[in-house]
């Protein structure tokens, strides 16, 4: 314990970006998912902060970070990413969930400083689907504004008190009311059903056997079937797979970061 994050600002051409930092060792980029902050990861910090520096930051549109009126596409937050670690050197990259498709484009492009990288939770782009972006649209009739305008008030209130109940941190539950409908839509699509993601997922899929992979999954979650871990073990045969028992989506809130925790350290005795 004790290594606490502490929140600053990266300036981007969008606002400011917050993100937090915590620890001290070899720089560890940490990626959010869908709704989530860089305060999600306090329980690795706390795990591994005596060996890695912990760089987590909230992606634009979410958490404290500002949420200008953007494209929220990939090609942006992979830019915000490598912003927060400039300066950093080779870095190990962590994601979870929408996060860890983040986490994997970003080090595919990158691949001569991602020392390794590991995807929690993490769904599989099909490159079709719905399309998001509409969730953060202004809604043309007065009937869906007021749709829209109870969702905004509901998502906090509905929340909040569930997150609590489960065990997960305050913070983590308070940011999650933080996202913007704009921010939400707009990752969505673009990471998942922008049918230009695929050659993204192409390039990710040369990486495999050039950098440590990890692929986690929990068997009883219900957000990310299965069938995503069997499509990333696909893509990168090499990678260490495993798929939990129990945990659901949130297997690393549930289970204290262990998985993550436990193959770092794998990875510094291999």
């Amino acid at each position: 314990m004790g290594h606490r994050l502490r929140g600053g600002w990266v300036e981007r051409p969008w606002g400011r970006q917050r993100v937090w930092r915590g620890g001290k060792g070899a720089p560890l980029l940490v990626v959010h998912g869908l709704g989530g902050s860089g305060r999600y990861w306090q329980g690795l910090a706390d795990l591994v902060g005596d060996r890695y520096h912990v760089i987590a930051p909230d992606l634009a549109g979410f958490g404290s970070s500002d949420k200008p009126d953007i494209a929220y596409d990939r090609a942006g937050h992979l830019d915000d990413l490598t912003a927060v670690v400039d300066d950093a050197g080779a870095v190990t990259v962590v994601g979870h969930s929408l996060g860890g498709v983040l986490a994997a484009f970003w080090s595919s492009a990158n691949v001569e400083r991602a020392s390794a990288l590991a995807l929690a939770a993490a769904p599989f782009p099909l490159g079709s689907g719905p399309d998001f972006r509409a969730i953060g649209e202004r809604p043309s009739s007065l009937g869906r504004r007021a749709a829209v305008g109870l969702a905004k008030v509901a998502l906090p209130v509905v929340s909040y008190p569930v997150g609590l109940a489960r065990g997960y941190p305050p913070q983590v539950v308070r940011d999650f009311t933080r996202q913007t409908l704009a921010a939400r839509g707009g990752t969505m699509w673009s990471l998942l059903s922008d049918p230009t993601v695929t050659a993204d997922l192409d390039d990710t899929g040369a990486i495999d056997g050039r950098v440590p992979t990890l692929i986690v999954h929990a068997v009883d979650d219900r957000t990310v079937r299965p069938e995503a871990h069997a499509r990333w073990t696909a893509l990168m045969p090499r990678a260490d797979a495993r798929m939990l028992d129990a945990g659901g989506h949130q297997f690393l809130l549930r289970g204290g970061f262990e998985p993550i925790a436990s193959w770092l350290t794998e990875l510094e005795l291999a």
